[in-house]
């Protein structure tokens, strides 16, 4: 059976891979429909902290150095098949304040699981915990159409009407401009 590390709520991330990993543990998959955060595959069992994978029969030969990197290896895989970015944790896409943001959210999570000896239990959740989780989910405000959706002329000629039209408008789902500007 492989081992892998999970990293502790305490440690200091040493990079941004840790935090991913926090993050993508809580929150579900954009691919699948029933993945609810990043899990351990079959087959890897983890452990706390920094454990190094670099053993052997000959016992462990970490004490007399290596050419490797002796970074702790860290769950990368979910059992879905999904990586750590499928599971709201790319940082390129969610740029860094909200990937920060998320990451802190991950970490009081970690917190609070460790608090009930649960940090290994990737199936254990509490109400309080449910309700964070729902904050780690993408804000609306980082939701944007695509150039695709708005149309053959792009995102470029898309245009709001002024704010008195706004507010005079019909609902959105029978309103000729609303129609025009982002269906038609």
């Amino acid at each position: 059976m492989m081992k892998l590390s999970y990293p502790l709520p305490n440690d200091a991330p040493s990079n941004n891979a840790v935090l991913a990993l926090r993050i993508a543990r809580h929150t579900p998959c954009s691919t699948c429909d029933t993945c609810q955060g990043l899990q351990p595959p079959p087959g890897v069992a983890l452990v706390l902290g920094d454990y190094s994978c670099h053993s052997s029969s000959l016992g462990d030969l970490i004490q007399y150095g290596s050419d490797e990197d002796n970074e702790p290896s860290y769950l990368e895989t979910c059992a879905c098949g999904h990586g750590i970015p499928e599971h709201g944790a790319d940082e390129a896409a969610l740029g860094t304040e909200e990937f920060s943001r998320r990451g802190r959210l991950a970490t009081r999570l970690d917190e609070m699981l460790q608090d009930v000896d649960k940090l290994l239990d990737f199936e254990y959740a509490d109400d309080d915990m449910l309700s964070l989780r729902q904050q780690i989910k993408l804000p609306v405000s980082l939701i944007t159409m695509s150039p695709t959706s708005l149309g053959k002329a792009g995102a470029a000629s898309f245009q709001l009407p002024p704010c008195n039209l706004m507010l005079s408008c019909r609902p959105f789902s029978t309103c000729p401009i609303f129609y025009t500007l982002c269906l038609g």
